[in-house]
C-alpha cells in the first residue's frame, strides 16, 4: 500500500512541475507589450461583432523565447455570397521584447468559378 501511495506522489509531482514549466513559458510570451493575438484583436474589433464563423489560431516559431509569431485569422459563412472564407496572415517578429507586425496576407476561397477548394489572392468573381 506504500508503495501505491509512493507511485502516486511521484506522479502527482512530475504532472505538476510539467504544468509549472508550461505557465513559465506562457508568462514569457505574454510578458511584452501585446501578444500577437491580442494585437490583431485590437486591429480588428469587428472580429467581436461579426456574425460570420472565426476561427483563430496563433503560432510561434519555438515554444521559449519566440521571436516569429504568425495569427491566422480564418473567416466564413460570410454575407457575401460570392465569398465562401477570408483568411488572412498577420506575421510578427520581436524586437527588443515587443512584439511588431511585420507583414499581412489576405486570401480568399470562392463560391463559384474555377478554384473554389483553396485560397486564392485575387478577389471572387
Amino acid at each position: 500500500m506504500l508503495r501505491i501511495l509512493a507511485v502516486i506522489t511521484l506522479a502527482f509531482g512530475v504532472m505538476g512541475s510539467g504544468c509549472t514549466t508550461t505557465q513559465q513559458v506562457i508568462a514569457k510570451v505574454q510578458s511584452s507589450s501585446d501578444t500577437p493575438l491580442e494585437q490583431v484583436l485590437k486591429l480588428r474589433p469587428d472580429l467581436r461583432k461579426e456574425l460570420a464563423t472565426v476561427e483563430l489560431r496563433q503560432f510561434f516559431n519555438k515554444a521559449e523565447t519566440p521571436t516569429i509569431g504568425q495569427v491566422k485569422v480564418t473567416e466564413t459563412r460570410l454575407k457575401d455570397d460570392s465569398v465562401r472564407s477570408v483568411q488572412t496572415i498577420y506575421y510578427f517578429s520581436r524586437k527588443n521584447g515587443s512584439w511588431k507586425l511585420d507583414n499581412t496576407d489576405r486570401s480568399y476561397r470562392c463560391m463559384r468559378g474555377a478554384n473554389t477548394k483553396t485560397f486564392q489572392k485575387a478577389v471572387c468573381p
